[in-house]
């Protein structure tokens, strides 16, 4: 079975994210008409201020290893990504594992009933790969047939790159904790490739609460007031400015 800590997540171009900050920054300078030895300097402060747009050209790439539904929900993000995902047309999925959530790994009875289902599954189709063979179908053609029988919950690989842009949205909606336990762990692990390499992008990977200071949800999990209570506060306050 394959669980929650056994996802992976791997930057692929560390050498290049530590010059990224100077990278924008030398673009951004023609803006400005500012010198480029002052490059990196610029880069922090468009990083800051939130000025991006010269920040396009470079992608921080990952490869992640997750269940299928996961590996769905990531590629559901589009603007300023791109990525490849594992094909399970030419990829052989004979001695394919499947993810098991942590409610029912941690409950013995559960957990028995998932790996039974798991083993029967892995059982039935290997059964019908040898009655493909018989049949003369084999390799590709077989692994288009018989991916239909594979689980949503099966291990996947994909490579993905993300601006900064894309990457900081993905952060915002990811790390939230009402996104699926999976996704916000592969956003976790994201997020500590990245700040290994470049701590400098630590104040804008964060959860969208913690970059607007409110709730954007219809349900807060409390960490930080809703928009509408936040609103009540400053209210509060200009009133209480007032006396």
């Amino acid at each position: 079975m394959y669980e929650l800590n056994d996802i992976k997540v791997t930057l692929l171009n560390p050498d290049e994210v530590k010059n990224f900050i100077r990278n924008h920054g030398y673009i951004a300078c023609v803006c400005y008409d500012t010198n480029e030895r002052y490059a990196e300097r610029v880069g922090l402060n468009c990083l800051e201020s939130g000025h991006l747009s010269g920040s396009r050209g470079d992608y921080f790439k990952f490869e992640i290893e997750c269940p299928r539904f996961t590996a769905d929900q990531i590629m559901r993000h589009e603007q300023g990504v791109f990525k490849n995902c594992q094909s399970q047309r030419y990829v052989d999925m004979d001695d394919f594992e499947c993810y098991i959530p942590p409610k029912v790994a941690k409950d013995p009875v559960l957990k028995s009933m998932y790996e039974s289902v798991l083993q029967h599954n892995k059982d039935w189709y290997g059964h019908i790969r040898r009655e493909m063979i018989k049949r003369g179908i084999e390799g590709e053609k077989a692994n288009d047939l018989m991916r239909t029988l594979l689980p949503i919950g099966v291990t996947t690989k994909l490579r993905i790159g993300f601006d900064i842009e894309a990457l900081t949205h993905f952060m915002h909606k990811r790390l939230c904790t009402r996104a699926d336990e999976p996704i916000r762990q592969v956003a976790k692990l994201m997020k500590k490739e990245v700040l290994e390499i470049e701590p400098r992008y630590a104040d804008i990977l964060v959860p969208h609460c913690k970059s607007l200071l409110y709730c954007p949800e219809h349900k807060s999990c409390g960490a930080y007031p809703t928009k509408k209570e936040l609103g009540e506060m400053v209210r509060e306050l200009k009133k209480a400015a007032k006396l």
